[in-house]
């Protein structure tokens, strides 16, 4: 691989790398040659290579732009493998997770022979392409249906289940799941879930819907533009994933629609960056040393005993009501008499 990607897997600065290849051609291990790629100098094995200690961390996101949270249980993960003997390498490729998938995934393979693979923002495709062939692997996220890999993830079902109880509580009858279209298994637990909970309740006035996203502003504020424009728009709204809580709370303020007094608010996810917004944010919030020692501990059970076996573990996360949950409604209540005015315009769902 050239300097830049080796850097990204390494987690390393330029000069230590170019120090270390440096060394490793004066001691015969590769050669270079003005403007073509470094490479390794072969040597004739008898028999096939024994495996390597190497565990792969496959994700779309690299390092440098990896959320706090899935930074925390990836180094938490480093050091409990490397304690066993293992070495736990990041692989952020894109062609892993797109229509290459097959191919990028059989050279990883050949190439990098690992013991071991972490899966984290998988896509269902991955999932069944690692079941099939029974590789050893731990998902870091929610797995999708008909894939026999074991997987660790918070307890989406259930937090947005329990998030449609909540606006209930509060009065609420007209309420939002804000979700992106990305096809992942959190995001679909997380619409059974919400679903599940209003037809729980039993109240023939509750009237949840789901609205997909393209992760796009552009597109969540026409989302949420369709949704104020309603006759009778939602009082509530729970929004997955945290980067997103930012946009929905900026775009109804510039809107003139307050939070929590117009509309509710639940972030399904939580992040260092909603502890500094005002009005406080209420959402579901992880412990990160569980969840990294859960994650560390499903790998290397995997890794020492050799099995592929099905096994689950979904954490739930603590509730933290705050402001944008906001008091107990009297009866549900228009926005504005402005709003109330305009025409119905359904988003797409």
């Amino acid at each position: 691989p050239g300097e830049h990607e080796l850097c990204a897997q390494l987690h390393i600065a330029r000069m230590t790398l170019r120090r270390a290849l440096q060394h490793l051609q004066r001691v015969g291990l590769i050669r270079s040659s003005q403007g073509k790629p470094r490479e390794i100098v072969a040597r004739r094995r008898q028999t096939a290579p024994k495996l390597s200690g190497r565990v792969l961390l496959l994700t779309q996101v690299p390092m440098q732009y990896r959320l706090p949270f899935d930074a925390f249980w990836t180094n938490e993960l480093r050091e409990t493998l490397e304690k066993a003997g293992y070495h736990l390498e990041l692989h952020a490729n894109h062609a892993s997770f797109g229509r290459a998938m097959t191919t990028s995934l059989e050279r990883l393979v050949e190439q990098m022979r690992p013991v071991g693979w972490v899966l984290n923002n998988s896509t269902q495709a991955m999932q069944k392409w690692f079941s099939r062939r029974r590789l050893p692997c731990v998902i870091v996220g929610s797995r999708h249906a008909g894939v026999e890999l074991p997987f660790v993830d918070k307890a989406y079902r259930a937090m947005c289940r329990h998030a449609a109880g909540m606006f209930l509580a509060r009065g609420h009858t007209r309420f939002v799941l804000l979700n992106p279209q990305s096809g992942a298994a959190g995001d679909l637990e997380s619409e059974q879930g919400f679903l599940e909970g209003v037809a729980q309740c039993n109240r023939p006035d509750a009237q949840a819907s789901i609205v997909r996203h393209d992760g796009s502003i552009a597109d969540i504020q026409n989302k949420l533009n369709a949704l104020i424009r309603r006759r009778e728009p939602p009082t509530a709204i729970l929004v997955s994933r945290a980067v997103y809580v930012l946009t929905v709370m900026g775009h109804l303020m510039r809107s003139g629609v307050r939070v929590p007094e117009d509309i509710a608010l639940i972030a399904r996810d939580h992040e260092w960056f909603l502890e500094n917004m005002v009005p406080s944010v209420a959402s579901y919030v992880q412990n990160a040393e569980t969840m990294a020692k859960r994650i560390s501990s499903a790998v290397l059970e995997m890794l020492e005993s050799g099995i592929v076996s099905p096994g689950n573990c979904q954490i739930m996360p603590e509730f933290k009501e705050r402001e944008t949950l906001g008091p107990r409604l009297a009866r549900p209540r228009p926005l504005s008499k402005s709003n109330e005015s305009r025409p119905t315009v359904t988003p797409t769902a």
